[in-house]
């Protein structure tokens, strides 16, 4: 099943990548409905619901009829475990049954985590055919999800996407990520007069992708992947978050001390992850068009903007 364009579901709408991937889509000339918990009235074509309420989304795909519903709705973090689960793999199975409840078809692509190969070919690159070996709530919750996703493929037939996005990166990313952390301390930095940058482990090697770079394979996806099948979303490069920091702090309008503070160093991380994009890119053409200085600049110019409009 293949769609080039026509009427897509976001759930999430309002995320990182949700507001990123609607831009991109109504560029495009898609008709796009958003799903979130929370809708401003000025929004056109929100539905307002909760992806844990199953009627909320036979509802949502009732007024909107989608062609592919992008499911990113979700939580990174939670204070407890049993919530990312929630979230994670229930929501999903609310997806699935609100669909099978209308009697729809459509296309479904899942928002996924390189977070699931864990510490799976620590150092080498990584292919969809590696085995998961989570080692975070997070990264189990989201490996339970495309068991969920498979299920309802094989079961039902639905047709079903899984995309695993390695480290994202861009502008408007929540500071609970590091790279993104840092941005805001800088941005609030050269406002205050600050001249301190406080920081986790920075020897850690991720593959980064920028976001708008992520969006543009989910929409590839949708016009030449295979139901059933899941694809790898990177760059295929690994650098360490010391590096990342390195970048924004040379665009800085001033210098600063890094003081790394143990508190901010997670437990249980992978110390290098790098992954392969080749079956997506054999499959669609994509490749990256983002360096990783320029996702970094945007960042970091997307905070200061954040900042000055006391949006911190």
């Amino acid at each position: 099943m293949t769609v080039t364009s026509g009427s897509a579901l976001i759930t999430g709408v309002n995320g990182f990548v949700g507001g990123h991937l609607l831009r991109h889509l109504k560029a495009l000339g898609w008709r796009v409905y958003g799903f979130d918990q929370y809708v401003r009235n000025r929004e056109k074509n929100f539905i307002k619901g909760d992806i844990m309420n199953r009627k909320d989304f036979s509802n949502a795909l009732k007024v909107s009829k989608p062609d592919v519903v992008f499911h990113l709705a979700g939580l990174i973090k939670a204070e407890q475990p049993e919530m990312l689960y929630q979230a994670n793999l229930f929501g999903t199975v609310s997806l699935f049954e609100g669909v099978l409840d209308v009697g729809q078809r459509p296309l479904i692509l899942i928002a996924g985590s390189s977070s699931v190969y864990g510490s799976s070919l620590e150092g080498k690159s990584i292919n969809e055919k590696c085995r998961p070996h989570p080692v975070t709530s997070y990264a189990a919750s989201k490996l339970a999800q495309e068991f969920a996703a498979t299920r309802y493929f094989d079961a039902f037939q639905l047709p079903v996407m899984i995309v695993r996005m390695f480290n994202l990166l861009g502008p408007g990313q929540s500071p609970d990520l590091a790279c993104s952390a840092f941005a805001r301390q800088i941005a609030l930095a050269e406002m205050h007069g600050h001249n301190e940058i406080v920081t986790g482990d920075l020897t850690a090697k991720r593959d980064f992708v920028d976001v708008r770079d992520a969006v543009r394979a989910f929409i590839g996806l949708t016009e030449k992947g295979l139901a059933g099948e899941t694809y790898n979303v990177c760059s295929g490069r690994a650098v360490t978050i010391g590096k990342c920091l390195d970048e924004m702090l040379a665009m800085a309008s001033r210098q600063f001390i890094v003081r790394k503070e143990s508190s901010r160093i997670q437990l249980n991380d992978v110390s290098v992850q790098i992954g392969s994009a080749r079956k997506l890119q054999k499959t669609t053409g994509w490749r990256p068009q983002y360096s990783l200085r320029q996702s970094l600049k945007d960042l970091l110019d997307d905070w200061r903007l954040r900042v000055q409009l006391g949006e911190e």
